[in-house]
């Protein structure tokens, strides 16, 4: 009876502290945030985002007009 006893007030201490570990650093994660921190992260997502997208449609288009390339010089050696 007593194991269980002092394993169930073990249990129970380690709750009680890692409750107060996770207010606090909540709290402190909550301190660093701002209105001002959001938008300028949201900024710059939307900046990155943007440019990704820029590039992924140039690829495309670069793999396209190859494309269309090397369908023009395979039709050219047809004819000969």
């Amino acid at each position: 009876m007593m194991k269980r006893l002092f394993w169930f007030s073990m249990g129970v201490l380690a709750g009680v502290f890692g409750w107060r570990y996770v207010k606090e650093k909540a709290r402190d994660a909550a301190s660093q945030i701002t209105p001002a921190q959001v938008a300028s992260d949201l900024y710059d997502g939307a900046v990155k985002l943007a440019s990704q997208g820029v590039e992924i449609l140039r690829n495309l288009r670069a793999k396209d007009s190859s494309f269309v390339d090397d369908q023009n010089e395979s039709s050219r050696s047809n004819i000969r």
